[in-house]
């Protein structure tokens, strides 16, 4: 059991051991790569100092590094500063000086003889503080001992002149630190610009194109933040060097309300509100910096870096509690990337601007990488929004061109239907007339002879005038068919009259008098077609019922409003008549077929009918209810 145990864990024990050693083998090369294990550097932060301007004051000691915009705010010109190089770098194969900062023109001396020159007085590089600076020092200059190195700045108030610490000693130690400190300030530089600048023009391409402020915000600031990065690059000291600079420093104010608004934007909550903050931001900002500029006043630039930095810290707390309100995975990357940025920003400012060291680069430059990130995600995000909207949208249109099928086949379905019913009733029409002009005009015919042989045929005039009722009837019935086929709606009064126009003459020639009642109130009553013909049926059924058995002399019709509803009548006087002539006469019976039909027309259209005597004859009465009136 042990030693099964053993041979378990002797696998993992021996790869540790060989890790261990890789570690090792790679620390060893890191170190003698950077520097070698003989290499000499020394950095010296002691300086005797002497100004132009007073050449006859003594030295004075200074502690390096030495920012002149903290030390000696209003020294401008000339100061040399005199060092004591160890006798430790005579021995070295190759010596040199490593300065991370110095400017804006310097020259350096090494026991008395100049070995290196950048700039002129006259014209002063207002940025050459920004780049470190190697100098090698030749080996025939150097003395086995009490070697000095004086180092001559000019600079003018404003343009952070000052000198950092200086590293003496072997070029093979010197070189790495120059590289790295030459990549950090210099080529890390471009990069930043070169990239800021793609991303710049990239946002403003897609805000043209997709008309969003967003991206446009996002592009201006990075554009300003391009510019930042490679202006300081140009060491140029020609006249308008003061304006440069200037803009610089007020550049960073419009760089911080641009990537602020592109912020708020993407937070959706870029109101009018946050643009008259930022706007009134940019106001003061451009206040302080000129102030600044006109007096020189560094506490000024002091106060609007802080003031820079308590807005972004503000934006950070902002976007953190929106994060947390509305649980929004977008707004807490944007307050990491943003919180990740006031650090930054509050590193350089406690660094240059409150502990002035000028041996300090700034880190503030490389914090854009965050922020092209955030943007990279939104675009990734934007993309993919669009590709799902897309899809969306493809999805909706396919559905709607079904729906709009579905609808036109709907239309056509109703347009074939509407033409079947119009070739019906063309066909229809087409009967109405050939039973108009064939069996009506035959009717017709019929009864004109059955008048003339009830004028020759004094034997058979009885039944000749029957067959003439009954001529009439069928001619009355004929016509009756033929407006129940009509389809448009008319007025119930005017079907009424047409009904009397036809009926009149049949009882005239019973020897009844027709009186006609249409209140004013129902003149313009309206009923569905199919309805009318109901109604008219009913009437024309009580009128012959009065003409062949009612032996009256007067019948009355009368149409009338009844609250929302009408009521039709028709009264004779049958029984009245038949009351005085013929005491014993029993009322005419209602079991027949054409009260039946009567009662059942009067269901179909939902109507109240009574049949039966009344105080002065016979009546019909018809009470058509509200909802089928108009």
């Amino acid at each position: 059991m042990i030693a099964a145990g053993r041979r378990t864990a002797a696998p993992a024990s021996w790869l540790q051991r060989w890790l261990r050693r890789l570690l090792l083998l790679a620390w060893a090369a890191a170190c003698l790569g950077v520097a070698p294990a003989h290499a000499l550097s020394i950095e010296l932060r002691e300086a005797w100092l002497r100004e132009a301007a007073r050449p006859d004051a003594p030295e004075a000691r200074v502690s390096l590094p030495d920012p002149w915009e903290h030390t000696a705010p209003s020294r401008a010109g000339s100061a040399s500063y005199r060092l004591q190089v160890p006798d430790a770098v005579a021995t070295t194969a190759r010596p040199a000086v490593f300065l991370r900062r110095v400017g804006n023109v310097f020259r350096v001396h090494l026991n008395g003889h100049l070995v290196r020159e950048v700039g002129r007085k006259q014209h002063p590089l207002p940025n050459y503080n920004q780049e470190p600076v190697y100098v090698a020092l030749p080996p025939s200059l150097i003395l086995p001992a009490g070697n000095e190195l004086v180092i001559e700045v000019t600079g003018e108030p404003r343009r952070e002149a000052g000198l950092s610490s200086v590293w003496v000693g072997d070029a093979d130690a010197l070189e790495p630190m120059y590289r790295r400190a030459h990549d950090v300030q210099v080529r890390g530089a471009w990069m930043i610009a070169a990239a800021s600048a793609t991303m710049g023009v990239l946002g403003l391409l897609v805000a043209w194109r997709t008309r969003q402020s967003v991206y446009g915000w996002f592009g201006l600031a990075n554009l300003i933040w391009a510019w930042r990065a490679g202006a300081l690059q140009v060491n140029d000291g020609r006249w308008w060097a003061w304006l440069l600079q200037w803009a610089f420093e007020f550049s960073y104010s419009l760089f911080i309300a641009a990537m602020g608004m592109f912020l708020l934007e993407m937070a959706r909550r870029a109101t009018s509100s946050a643009r008259r903050f930022f706007a009134g931001y940019v106001w003061v900002s451009l206040a302080l910096s000129l102030t600044h500029a006109a007096f020189n006043v560094p506490v000024m630039r002091t106060v609007s870096l802080g003031l820079t930095l308590a807005v972004a810290v503000g934006m950070t707390l902002f976007l953190a509690s929106i994060a947390w309100r509305e649980r929004d995975r977008g707004a807490a990357l944007l307050a990491a990337s943003v919180g990740l940025c006031a650090a930054v920003g509050a590193r350089d400012w406690i660094v240059l601007r409150l502990l002035h060291d000028y041996n300090a680069y700034t880190w503030a430059r490389y914090v854009i990488v965050v922020l092209m990130v955030v943007m990279a995600w939104r675009l990734v995000e934007d993309y993919g929004r669009t590709l799902r909207e897309l899809r969306d949208a493809n999805r909706h249109l396919r559905e709607a061109v079904e729906a709009k099928q579905r609808e036109l086949e709907q239309a056509f379905e109703a347009q074939r239907a509407i033409e079947r019913r119009q070739a019906a009733t063309a066909e229809r029409d087409r009967i109405l007339r050939e039973m108009h002009d064939g069996l009506g005009g035959r009717l017709v015919g019929a009864i004109a002879l059955a008048r003339q042989l009830q004028q020759h045929e004094a034997p058979a005039r009885a039944l000749v005038g029957e067959l003439r009722q009954a001529l009439d009837d069928c001619l009355v019935e004929l016509r009756l068919s033929l407006d129940s086929m009509d389809t448009e709606p008319r007025c119930l009064s005017e079907a009424l009259a047409e009904l009397r126009f036809r009926v009149e003459p049949s009882l005239r020639a019973a020897g009844i008098r027709l009186v006609w009642n249409l209140r004013d109130d129902a003149a313009d009553a309206m009923l569905p077609p199919a309805d009318t013909q109901q109604v008219l049926r009913i009437v024309r059924e009580a009128l012959t019922n009065v003409i062949k058995h009612a032996q009256a002399s007067v019948v009355w019709l009368e149409l009338a409003r009844r609250g929302h509803g009408l009521e039709l009548t028709v009264l004779d006087n049958g029984l009245v008549q038949r009351a005085a002539e013929r005491p014993r006469t029993a009322p005419l019976p209602g079991g027949k077929r054409g009260l039946a039909n009567m009662r059942h027309r009067a269901e179909a259209i939902g109507a109240h009918i009574e049949i039966g005597p009344h105080p002065e004859g016979w009546v019909v009465r018809l009470t058509l209810p509200a909802g089928r009136c108009r």
